[in-house]
């Protein structure tokens, strides 16, 4: 998707996701995230998996969550 298609569809800012590019949209509202290259969807379900179950097993009390680096606005 292109930073043009991204802007259409919501999509307010650059970000990464264990860094994997992504388009972020509402941060601070309504999260909407999807990768920038369409093939990187089944890594990033990958990394979810990963992430969810290592903080499952080595931070239990944690609310369950994902580690989303917001970047800069899309221009």
């Amino acid at each position: 998707m292109t930073a043009k298609e991204a802007k259409k569809n919501g999509f307010t800012h650059h970000g990464s996701y264990f860094g994997i590019p992504v388009w972020i949209g509402n941060p601070e509202r309504e999260f909407m995230v999807a990768t920038k290259w369409a093939p990187l969807e089944l890594v990033m379900s990958a990394a979810h998996f990963i992430e969810g179950f290592l903080q499952s097993m080595f931070f239990p009390e944690r609310e369950p969550g994902f580690q989303f680096f917001v970047g800069s606005p899309i221009r």
